[in-house]
């Protein structure tokens, strides 16, 4: 028998999420979780008055895709965007981006102004993908300090420092007005 190629049509319905969808989420959305996980936390964002709208995306009567809008507890006009996943089958047919008009359409009738996401910066394609969308980098500085035995010193070398700092100010009048103490402290 040739190779044949068939055209196929079918629909897809984005719809908030129901408990029901937990068993079919986990089947083709989330397999690497438990159903029990999965069950959880779809139950954690239907519960109301948590500003949470999770969608699905349901072809043939099954959630085949989802999206969260979490809106900003400190600042309401701002939702993220999170756990944007699509099962594989689905991934080439444009499922992703009707799951973002929705999640868009939601936030936006929610009262919402931004969008978020944070990624890493490992994950090019990803965030290429949602630059596709309209998304825009916004300049952010992570700072990390690993903790561990070398604290102690490093704090008693800290102290020093800053005793040394305290005494050589001490002589002087005022801070200039370019960062004042923690630029001197920095050595800037």
């Amino acid at each position: 028998m040739a190779n044949q190629d068939f055209d196929l049509t079918g629909a897809l319905k984005v719809r908030p999420a129901e408990e029901d969808d937990a068993a079919h989420l986990h089947a083709y959305c989330f397999p690497e979780q438990t159903k029990t996980q999965v069950t959880k936390e779809l139950e954690a964002d239907l519960e109301a008055d948590n500003g949470t709208h999770r969608l699905v995306a349901e072809a043939s009567g099954y959630p085949i895709g989802q999206i969260t809008v979490r809106r900003n507890a400190s600042d309401p006009d701002i939702a993220e965007i999170g756990d944007l996943a699509v099962s594989g089958p689905f991934r080439q047919l444009g499922v992703a981006d009707y799951l973002m008009k929705a999640a868009e359409a939601t936030a936006s009738e929610d009262g919402v102004k931004t969008l978020e996401i944070e990624l890493p910066s490992s994950e090019t394609n990803v965030i290429q993908r949602y630059k596709d969308w309209g998304f825009s980098e916004k300049p952010l500085v992570i700072l990390q300090k690993a903790l561990g035995a070398e604290d102690e010193e490093d704090e008693a070398e800290a102290v020093d420092a800053v005793d040394e700092v305290d005494e050589a100010s001490a002589d002087e009048d005022q801070f200039d007005d370019t960062g004042g103490e923690q630029q001197e402290l920095l050595g800037t």
